[in-house]
């Protein structure tokens, strides 16, 4: 039997520029791929299952984007020079309506993948 479709939304391949922040690290990475629902990180440190700031940059003129995420995966991507390279998934738990539509914005110009079975959609939380 073919496995549940969990992702709701497209993903674009994009590497933005990203800092993830919890009470321990301060962790820089760039995305690998995003969308309104969530990303998936390159970075040079393990992330656990838990809850983090993120700060998304999409470029030098568009305000950051800021997220609290949740980590849903970590993997190891290999190594190079002798530094090891992380893959960090995350969901988006909260996010302003002006971080979707920043994204938003930012992926119409990009290739979209269809949907994959290894994301869960976000919960929105409107700007107050």
């Amino acid at each position: 039997m073919p496995q549940q479709e969990r992702r709701k939304h497209l993903r674009a391949k994009v590497v933005w520029p990203v800092i993830m922040e919890n009470n321990r690290n301060i962790i820089s990475g760039e995305t690998q791929d995003i969308s309104v629902g969530g990303a998936y990180i390159r970075c040079r440190k393990p992330l656990k299952p838990l809850e983090v700031s993120m700060y998304v940059s999409i470029s030098l003129l568009s305000p950051r984007i800021r997220a609290m995420a949740e980590v849903v995966r970590s993997d190891v991507l290999g190594s190079a020079h002798g530094v090891e390279y992380y893959g960090i998934g995350v969901r988006f738990v909260a996010i302003s309506d002006e971080g979707v539509e920043l994204i938003s914005l930012g992926l119409q110009d990009t290739k979209l993948s269809p949907p994959t079975a290894t994301s869960v959609p976000p919960t929105h939380q409107p700007r107050p």
